[in-house]
């Protein structure tokens, strides 16, 4: 398979309202994929045209290289908008409409209680679940088909830190299994530390796409202390990747040249005799570059 899911020129208007507008993109397998932009800027608009909720005024997009609407939707586990469960009932009976829905067995119902950490509460019954808790058994009902590829919609809005942590964790565990995800996300942090790829949504149209790490790109700044600090300071500047550097108060900010790492520093430091209390790499923000790309467009 080389194309987990194809987009091409994907639109929906209502109205006056364009919503999505001639949307390109290509997800590839494995990827943890993040639809970025503000609310209202087409995301949710977007999934629910992937997943045949929602039908596009024109364009195409085509799941798994062409195969037909009924095998792909099979093969996908989705989670749109807040989590729909019934409150009276415990995890594991809602889990159980869950399976009768997706025409799958029982058999994977207590191994997704446990992949999302909820198997000690299966019998509570949902009305007592935080929103956190809430969200996690969404994604196990998503799981159940144990689908190849996961989309999931604001998967953290509204949740406290807590709640949040648990749920990026978990997206990280289920990506590390070789699955594809879709994540729809405002919120710039959960894209940065979650996803490997990400496109750029303001008012239906697609600003940029690409991966993660070629925006953020590699660190060219690292501070450094240790107890000599012109000790310190003359070993750096014999570094082969060293390009200047600043006087803080608490150490220095070293300039490294393209193509040298913190870690080759700390090593080169290290091998002199010089042993570094503190190497802190200063990175990009996600912020600054989306910040950066809607002003230029």
């Amino acid at each position: 398979m080389n194309k987990t899911l194809e987009i091409n020129n994907l639109t929906k208007h209502y109205g006056r309202v364009k919503a999505v507008e001639k949307l390109n993109l290509v997800v590839n397998p494995g990827e943890i994929f993040g639809i970025l932009g503000p609310n209202g800027s087409g995301k949710t608009t977007t999934l629910g045209m992937i997943l045949d909720v929602i039908a596009p005024t024109s364009g195409s997009y085509a799941w798994f290289d062409g195969e037909n609407s009924v095998t792909s939707r099979q093969k996908i586990g989705s989670i749109l908008e807040t989590p729909c469960f019934y409150s009276y009932m415990t995890a594991v009976q809602n889990l159980r409409v869950a399976a009768h829905i997706k025409e799958c067995t029982f058999d994977r119902i207590d191994e997704v209680l446990k992949r999302v950490n909820l198997y000690e509460r299966r019998h509570d019954p949902f009305k007592t679940f935080s929103l956190g808790m809430k969200q996690r058994l969404s994604i196990a009902a998503a799981l159940l088909a144990n689908p190849p590829v996961l989309i999931l919609d604001e998967p953290t809005n509204g949740l406290d830190p807590q709640g949040i942590a648990e749920v990026r964790s978990l997206i990280k565990e289920i990506a590390d299994e070789g699955k594809t995800i879709v994540i729809a996300s405002h919120l710039l942090d959960e894209v940065q530390k979650v996803c490997t790829h990400f496109c750029v949504m303001r008012r239906g149209v697609k600003l940029h796409d690409g991966s993660v790490s070629d925006i953020l790109g590699e660190t060219n700044y690292v501070t450094i202390s240790g107890k000599d600090k012109e000790r310190i300071k003359h070993v750096v500047e014999s570094f082969d990747g060293f390009r200047g550097l600043t006087n803080e108060n608490n150490g220095l900010l070293v300039e490294l040249k393209d193509g040298f790492t913190s870690y080759e520093l700390n090593s080169y430091c290290h091998a002199q005799g010089v042993t570094l209390g503190k190497l802190d790499p200063k990175t990009k923000s996600l912020e600054e570059e989306f910040l950066k790309i809607l002003s230029e467009k």
